[in-house]
């Protein structure tokens, strides 16, 4: 339960509409709060009445703490929850609680190749990891496989950084037949010296992780999941 996680309160920086159902939220660090990049954390809107049984949701920063503030996202989709209703009435230097850091979707050492997949707003914890791989000037290969039907965030940092870094390569598809083409085509060229890292729904997650195993032979031991379970 969120109240057994060490808490700590903060306040909003920004709330931004990015675009189309996609929300970034921009949250002061409270003095003792540190994670490791792909963690997460539980926010909690106590200036608010939430109506929902779950008061408080899971969120993975976008960014490594190196970046002085968290950095989170979220979609609204058709129906928004009570949460996400009153998420986004926050305001500049409305209070919010903080609780965890928890998880351990992290990066493992940098001296082979990293495989990462995104569904969605699941795109948010692997943002926070290769800019913190990158940060570290590492030479390994980092191949981001990115899906989504409508808007990819994020997509012009990733174009940006894969500009930068020669060892960053994007790959921006838009339905399932593609991604499983890219996936493919990495566990061709790396195989199992790669670590694959999967974010997204519990849904497609799954389905990603039977295609790695079966069709791409990829031992179980090299995927690391990070499942968002929705709110």
């Amino acid at each position: 339960m969120a109240t057994d996680l060490p808490s700590y309160q903060s306040e909003v920086l920004s709330l931004t509409h990015v675009a189309n159902d996609y929300y970034e939220l921009k949250v002061k660090i409270p003095a003792g709060l540190h994670w490791q990049s792909g963690q997460y954390i539980r926010l909690g809107l106590p200036t608010k009445a939430v109506t929902d049984q779950k008061k408080v949701r899971a969120l993975s920063p976008a960014a490594p703490e190196e970046a002085g503030y968290l950095q989170l996202a979220t979609r609204t989709r058709q129906t928004p929850s009570s949460f996400k209703t009153q998420l986004l009435e926050l305001q500049p230097g409305e209070a919010v609680t903080i609780y965890g850091p928890l998880g351990n979707f992290t990066l493992p050492t940098l001296d082979h190749p990293l495989v990462m997949f995104a569904s969605g707003v699941g795109i948010t914890p692997l943002r926070a990891l290769i800019q913190d791989a990158l940060s570290q000037k590492t030479t390994t290969p980092i191949e981001l496989i990115f899906t989504a039907h409508d808007y990819h965030l994020y997509q012009a940092d990733f174009e940006a950084w894969a500009a930068q870094h020669a060892n960053f390569h994007l790959h921006i598809v838009k339905n399932r037949q593609a991604a499983q083409a890219a996936l493919l085509a990495t566990t061709q060229h790396y195989g199992n010296t790669a670590d694959y890292f999967l974010s997204g729904s519990e849904t497609v997650v799954d389905a990603v992780q039977t295609f790695l195993t079966t069709t791409g032979a990829i031992n179980a031991d090299q995927i690391h999941r990070d499942v968002l379970y929705g709110y």
